[in-house]
């Protein structure tokens, strides 16, 4: 078998973690290695987790937002030979045949990146059928979102881009196109990760019969300032990378109507002035 590694990411959800860690350590792909990262959470979860010879624990000393986070366990599962890793949302549960399953998705489209569906927890309810990106608008979409699963979305499709949530990866796409940029740290790091492997040739799938449960916005808060704040500059930053100055221009105007609120005018400050990275952590 090829070694498959799995990235879970801590930041103070140590109890949903664990329960993730335990969904993963079901699966039944068995050559498996789990890189837990903490983001420098304070909630003892260090003492909740054994070294052993497939589980490998880092601690970050301070909060470096999901790229960075991950980005340490993604370098420790290259170096330790990973064929595949799939960096996992800390409040998501896998089923047991999920990465066996995304694994042979992968293989079958002859994909760089592949994502499954994921239902919101406890539900049969749609969270993500696969990514969309609107680049007129610089907006990404979820295909599906808040349908009940009727079979609707049971076709593989080639996509824009797989959520950070569920990222199923092939090494060669991270030694080409190196890792998350962490100027992005919070929020559409998975777009630009995405697009830029599709810049590079990498096909992007949608793989339905892979499936896991996912309890959205645990640890950010679903509507947050937080999640304000690095949508708002975010979406900037992508289209400086990717898109026409018409396009950019465009959003600029958008955010000039916006700073009547003070999370986006901070946004768009730190954006023109190049403040990147976690420039607001609650």
């Amino acid at each position: 078998m090829e070694k498959v590694a799995v990235v879970i990411l801590n930041y103070k959800v140590k109890d949903r973690l664990l329960s993730c860690l335990h969904s993963v350590q079901d699966s039944n792909y068995k050559d498996l290695e789990i890189f837990v990262v903490d983001n420098n959470s304070g909630d003892e979860l260090e003492q909740e987790i054994k070294e052993s010879s497939v589980l490998h624990f880092y601690q970050s000393g301070a909060n470096l937002g999901y790229t960075g986070g991950n980005n340490i366990g993604i370098k420790a599962a290259l170096a330790a030979g990973a064929a595949y890793i799939l960096v996992l949302n800390p409040d998501t549960l896998i089923n047991p045949d999920t990465i066996t399953l995304l694994l042979s998705g992968l293989k079958e489209n002859q994909a760089g990146i592949v994502g499954p569906k994921i239902y919101f927890a406890n539900s049969q309810k749609i969270w993500f059928a696969g990514g969309m990106m609107d680049e007129a608008n610089v907006l990404g979409s979820h295909r599906g979102v808040n349908e009940q699963d009727r079979g609707q979305y049971d076709t593989p499709q080639e996509i824009d881009y797989a959520t950070g949530a569920a990222l199923f990866v092939k090494r060669e796409v991270f030694t080409e196109i190196g890792l998350f940029d962490e100027r992005f740290f919070l929020y559409y790091e998975d777009s630009d990760f995405c697009k830029r492997a599709r810049m590079k040739g990498f096909k992007i799938f949608y793989i339905p019969t892979a499936s896991l449960y996912h309890a959205n916005a645990s640890s950010t808060g679903l509507g947050s300032t937080l999640q304000d704040y690095y949508i708002t500059r975010n979406r900037l930053l992508y289209a400086a990378k990717f898109l026409s100055i018409r396009t950019q221009f465009a959003l600029f105007r958008e955010a000039l109507r916006n700073l009547g609120s003070p999370i986006r005018r901070r946004a768009w400050l730190d954006f023109v002035f190049g403040r990147f990275g976690g420039t607001f952590v609650k």
